[in-house]
């Protein structure tokens, strides 16, 4: 089994390294809570708001005991939270779907959960999460792309 972490420090309480899960805020571009903070609600900051979502997303070995021998996705995320809306539950073809018909004229500022599930992806804010995901993830029609660390469309 690997022995591998999150490379970030929590924003709540300052750990380092999270182990397991990362909740990273998707409204906010450097704000991610361990496990514990994030089941506290934990609020720290001038920018980060209670209401803003989160997308969960599991480190490898907790990925490897979850699947069990299954083949183990690629994704650090096998489900979605709209970033606007807050809905979760969403596989990355649905959430597609949802941002493309019902926020495509949003101008919110937010980050992209499928972005932040690339493994060593390094998302930022976007203007408009529909125009995104349609031009970089596929319209709602297509098969869903993950093909940009790094990505700099906004």
């Amino acid at each position: 089994m690997s022995t591998a972490y999150w490379n970030v420090c929590c924003s709540g309480c300052q750990i380092q390294n999270l182990p397991r899960y990362r909740f990273k805020c998707l409204r906010c571009a450097n704000y991610d809570l361990c496990e514990a903070c994030h089941e506290k609600k934990v609020v720290t900051g001038n920018e980060h708001k209670p209401d803003h979502p989160f997308q969960c997303l599991v480190d490898l070995p907790t990925k490897e005991l979850l699947f069990a021998g299954e083949p183990i996705p690629t994704l650090e995320a096998d489900s979605f939270t709209c970033p606007v809306c807050s809905k979760h539950g969403h596989s990355a073809e649905d959430l597609v779907k949802h941002t493309v018909n019902d926020h495509k004229t949003d101008s919110t500022k937010v980050i992209c959960p499928l972005c932040v599930a690339v493994h060593g992806s390094n998302p930022h804010l976007l203007d408009n999460i529909g125009t995104h995901m349609s031009h970089i993830h596929g319209s709602a029609d297509r098969t869903v792309r993950f093909d940009l660390p790094g990505n700099d469309e906004g």
